[in-house]
């Protein structure tokens, strides 16, 4: 997004998930990056890593520069002078003419003036003003790519969005086809937003990209913007699916499990799998008359990686989708043991590596608290 103008920013207010704005300011995200410092490196190169305190109480985020595509440069890594969000994360990248390349970064949530990584619950992604230009013969597209480790949960307009998507194994794109510029980095322009929420993580992935087929260089500011949003036409049918959310059991069985408003009217959930992200077919139906949780076992025992969704039909025979769930493949041969789980005293730990290297033991207590870190030889 170019940024030589004024922006203003807008109050989300949700209230029985109807959006009501106003212009005296805007919600809170649920992670707050601000303020950033260079721990380690050259700024705005490979390598630097910075520390954004405070994103949540007592939680700082370390964020290092893992990649840099030929012909990208950083000329900003937290633009906060040129508009958009303080509270976003908003690098602004350059790339030369005739350059498809990205940025990519890595977060870690660590407990606050250390370097002890915590596991958040959740941690919503908002790719905000993913637009492009295409009022020449030549185009410039921008596109975020988010690395997904394990599960996670994808939601944007499904009927008006700017945005094609790409789904690999290991991660999703979200990249602008129309063309069409925005005027700001503004979160109610829906069309040119997607959001990327990961469950019981502590490190995050994603890359920040510019596809210029430009004969010049161009330079784009970027805001990433930690928080979920309500979109009209979402993949969450509007008003009665609360959550999704899926793991796999010791038997490698996917378990999904759903929770509905009381008041819902749908009659059967319809358990939809694929094994690329675009082709879905049904591998079972459940009654859910008059129920507010759902759970659904893929007995399948199979390990490799797979996407779920909901397909959910009222008493009227309306049909609405859940989000797209994605679960990671297991590599039974590295898997991790350890028994018991719950320790007073002593617990044993089997796992596997391919090659000599040192592992990170961390030790929680039930409140999550961290009571040991070491590292060993494997």
């Amino acid at each position: 997004m170019k940024t030589n103008f004024t922006l203003f920013k807008i109050t989300f207010l949700t209230l029985s998930f109807l959006s009501l704005f106003s212009s005296k300011g805007f919600s809170q995200p649920d992670y707050i990056f601000q303020k950033s410092s260079l721990v380690k490196g050259t700024d705005n190169a490979v390598g630097a890593v910075y520390r954004f305190p405070s994103v949540k109480p007592g939680i700082d985020a370390m964020v290092s520069i893992d990649f840099i595509s030929d012909g990208v440069k950083i000329a900003d890594f937290d633009d906060n002078k040129n508009g958009g969000f303080d509270e976003a994360f908003q690098p602004r990248i350059n790339a030369k003419g005739k350059t498809n390349g990205y940025v990519e970064f890595t977060f870690v949530f660590v407990k606050e003036g250390t370097e002890d990584a915590v596991e958040m619950s959740e941690v919503p992604a908002t790719s905000i003003d993913v637009d492009g230009n295409t009022s020449t013969k030549d185009s410039m597209l921008e596109f975020d790519q988010y690395l997904t480790p394990g599960a996670y949960q994808l939601d944007f307009d499904m009927v008006s969005t700017d945005l094609a998507f790409t789904f690999d194994k290991g991660s999703v794109m979200g990249k602008n086809s129309r063309g069409l510029e925005k005027t700001a980095i503004d979160t109610l322009a829906k069309e040119a937003m997607y959001s990327v929420i990961y469950p019981n993580i502590t490190t995050m992935t994603v890359r920040i990209g510019l596809d210029n087929r430009l004969p010049g260089s161009t330079t784009r500011q970027r805001s990433i913007y930690f928080q979920r949003f309500f979109f009209q036409n979402s993949f969450l049918p509007i008003s009665n699916l609360i959550s999704f959310s899926g793991n796999r059991n010791n038997n490698q069985e996917v378990v999904l499990n759903s929770k509905l408003r009381n008041e819902h009217d749908y009659t059967t959930a319809s358990i939809e799998k694929s094994n690329n992200g675009s082709s879905y077919s049904s591998i079972g139906v459940v009654t859910i008359t008059g129920k507010s949780s759902m759970q659904f076992t893929d007995n399948t025992k199979n390990s490799a990686s797979a996407y779920y969704r909901l397909k959910l039909t009222d008493k009227n025979g309306k049909v609405g989708y859940s989000t797209v769930l994605f679960i990671k493949a297991v590599d039974l041969n590295n898997k991790l043991s350890v028994f018991p789980s719950i320790v007073n005293d002593n617990t044993n730990i089997s796992f596997a590596a391919t090659k000599t290297t040192t592992a990170k033991i961390s030790l929680y207590d039930q409140s999550g608290r961290l009571m040991m870190k070491k590292d060993i030889t494997a």
